[in-house]
């Protein structure tokens, strides 16, 4: 594949929305999350054309993503308020104005940011469809550790959203 604009445009098109979620995972203030999506957009062309095609677009745009958002959160130093301790009895008020779908959905965001960060890593690429072997490629374990860590992190979010664990 020829490293051109156009080419990066368009494989940015087509998964710019899943990179978009998997920055949502990492922060909750959405300006936060807009700034994380322009650095890892920014730091995708500036590593695009050392891209070697060894794996699909989407699996090296995905552990960019990460990366970056790991750096963001440490050199912004908002760890400590992204992760914040989060009851779901205080998600669940009365007069939350949300949807019940929607309600569900940061609900399951804020479980997620509750789990340990290499959890946290695996469920966000889980959740946007990526396989097992591929999150092993992006995050640099083995595929069976990726599959037992799935499934222990499930387990995990299912205690926490049922107000078993904090």
């Amino acid at each position: 594949m020829k490293k051109t604009e156009h080419n990066f445009s368009r494989l940015i098109d087509e998964n710019k929305d899943k990179i978009y979620r998997i920055c949502c995972y990492y922060l909750s203030n959405d300006e936060d999350r807009k700034d994380l999506y322009q650095e890892t957009l920014l730091n995708l062309w500036k590593a695009f054309k050392s891209f070697r095609e060894e794996s699909a677009f989407s699996t090296w745009a995905f552990r960019i993503t990460v990366n970056t958002a790991l750096q963001f959160i440490s050199k912004e130093k908002r760890l400590k308020t992204s992760r914040k301790d989060i009851s779901v009895s205080d998600i669940n008020q009365e007069d939350n104005p949300l949807s019940t779908e929607r309600n569900e959905i940061e609900i399951l965001h804020k479980s997620i940011l509750q789990l340990p960060l290499i959890d946290m890593i695996i469920i966000s690429l889980v959740l946007e469809e990526v396989p097992s072997k591929d999150i092993a490629k992006i995050i640099g374990l083995t595929d069976t550790n990726v599959r037992v860590r799935i499934h222990r992190a499930k387990n995990t979010l299912k205690k926490i959203i049922e107000g078993g664990a904090s």
